[in-house]
């Protein structure tokens, strides 16, 4: 049957009018919507408080707080300071006149019902920078979902944040997003406890082990590109002086067998040496960090550039599949060939800091193993952060390996122990933490602490 244009006009036209009554209604509907009610007993939600419970501020700022609170009608508010009461509105702002450390929080009561938040709060003071003595370096590596409430600056010598992603798919091509670190405040704490920080440059890293994605050469593909090269360099020296960073290191993670020209990874470290400043403290440090096994020849150029100032070794993610699994993931075997490997490739000793983990590797086998291969491991295993691990068991940093399912083997006191000897036994430069975020705070177990006081740092 063929409709006439009069009749699909008809039809449009109603279609028109329907939709308009649709329309009509749905309007009407979002005009007559009333604000939510809430009963008097309700308890007054307080949205935004930063998880951490900390703040950080530079003496120089005014702190300025405002957060939403949920019902806030006919709500009190106040906020109190080291137990003294100093503002009674929604939003608070302070100048204080000198740096140290206080206890803030901040309380709603509605018709008698309470809420409230409280937080650590520091204020830093504009003071010269003087780094720590240190015999041995520790240096720690921060994700960049870490915070300050992660880092025990006590116990480390450099801290870096990992990292500056560069993909050369992207549309970013470096992305320097640190969502919710708040970094220039990190910086000023960690400077005032003597400790460098340094921004870590890599391609896509899969957390928490540290490794790039298989087959992802992203990172590679920028810097082997001249054009995005010097947008690459460009932008991480921007963002470094902008956030007053001592140090870059660059991670060339996603690398694999014969994948990388190490010739042309050469001129990638060198092309950098004429961007490098002098540093916000008189020092700007060059670093390098490479993963271990067999893709160690394709990053060895790092070894003859020598502005370098230390390479970071990645001594960790050697599981392995069956007959051979289960088995350490971060042996100490790895931990000394690996150095020795290094010195070979004419890295001086004092320039070798060798990698602990704070993650250890978890083996749940099936019964028949026969079916197991490097395709299908990740079914059968899985990755678990150092505090995770001593939920499980709280002498758990007495050990190196924990008796659940097929093992969960890790770096607990007593390897820390055995590389930290090593490391003073053959003087290399130190060690490495990867990542302080799931180390635990409790300095009688703690990783960082171990490793600063094995080193015979003060």
């Amino acid at each position: 049957m063929t409709l006439k244009y009069e009749d699909m006009k008809k039809i449009m036209i109603r279609y028109t009018l329907l939709l308009t009554m649709v329309a009509s209604i749905i309007a009407g509907c979002v005009d007559e919507a009333e604000n939510p009610t809430f009963a008097n007993d309700e308890v007054p939600r307080i949205f935004d408080w930063p998880t951490t419970n900390m703040f950080t501020m530079d003496v120089t700022d005014t702190l300025r707080l405002d957060f939403t609170v949920s019902p806030a009608d006919g709500a009190d508010f106040k906020w109190i300071l080291d137990d003294e009461v100093v503002g009674t509105e929604k939003s608070f702002q302070k100048k204080f006149a000198e740096g140290g450390a206080h206890t803030l929080k901040f309380v709603v009561t509605r018709n008698g019902v309470e809420n409230s938040r409280s937080a650590a709060l520091t204020v830093i003071e504009n003071i010269p920078f003087e780094p720590k003595p240190y015999n041995k370096r520790v240096v720690a590596f921060l994700s960049r979902n870490g915070t300050l409430a992660n880092v025990d600056l006590d116990h480390i010598t450099h801290l870096v944040i990992t990292s500056a992603v560069v993909n050369a798919a992207s549309e970013t091509l470096v992305d320097t997003t640190f969502t919710g670190m708040d970094l220039k405040n990190l910086v000023k704490t960690a400077h005032s406890a003597g400790v460098y920080v340094m921004l870590q440059a890599s391609g896509t890293i899969a957390q928490p082990q540290g490794a790039g994605l298989y087959g992802d050469y992203s990172f590679y593909n920028a810097v082997n590109d001249p054009d995005m090269q010097e947008e690459v360099i460009a932008t991480l020296m921007k963002f470094i002086a902008d956030n007053d960073l001592d140090g870059l290191d660059i991670y060339l993670n996603n690398t694999s067998e014969g994948a990388l020209d190490s010739t042309k990874v050469g001129k990638f470290y060198r092309a950098i040496l004429p961007s490098l400043p002098e540093g916000p403290n008189g020092k700007f440090f060059y670093t390098a960090s490479v993963p271990g096994g067999w893709t160690s020849g394709q990053l060895r150029p790092a070894a003859k550039v020598s502005r370098m100032d230390w390479v970071n070794i990645h001594g960790f993610r050697y599981e392995d599949i069956p007959p051979n699994a289960p088995t350490p993931h971060s042996p100490y075997w790895a931990f000394t060939d690996l150095a020795a490997t290094w010195e070979s490739f004419g890295l001086p000793k004092n320039k070798i800091v060798g990698g602990i983990p704070a993650v250890g590797f978890h083996y749940f086998l099936p019964d028949d193993v026969s079916g197991v291969g490097w395709g299908n491991l990740w079914m059968y295993t899985a990755y678990e952060g150092y505090k995770n691990i001593l939920t499980r068991d709280a002498n758990a940093h007495t050990k190196n390996k924990l008796d659940v399912d097929d093992g969960i083997f890790y770096d607990g006191h007593p390897a820390i122990q055995e590389k930290a000897q090593y490391v003073l036994d053959q003087n290399l430069g130190g060690l490495m933490i990867w990542t302080v975020d799931n180390d635990t705070q409790d300095e009688s177990k703690s990783l960082v602490k171990a490793a600063y006081t094995a080193l015979g740092n003060p």
